[in-house]
């Protein structure tokens, strides 16, 4: 599954690019985001990572409208 992980480095977002199979042991909430891109996804999550807590990220995913969209 395509992902983007969304951390805060000197002031500027660093996007890592998943796949990332699973999520962490603890899930702290989550947004649903509608927009026109992937893209203008992780920028919005950008502006969601606290710069202040070490370690601080959002990882972004997709979501499918249905089992058509995995090929693609």
């Amino acid at each position: 599954m395509h992902a983007r992980r969304v951390q805060v480095r000197g002031g500027a977002p660093v996007v890592t690019d998943g796949p990332y199979a699973e999520t962490q042991e603890v899930l702290a909430g989550y947004t649903i985001v509608e927009c026109a891109s992937f893209d203008r996804a992780t920028e919005i999550a950008a502006g969601l990572v606290d710069p202040d807590t070490p370690g601080a990220y959002v990882d972004v995913r997709p979501v499918l409208d249905g089992v058509e969209d995995l090929a693609g």
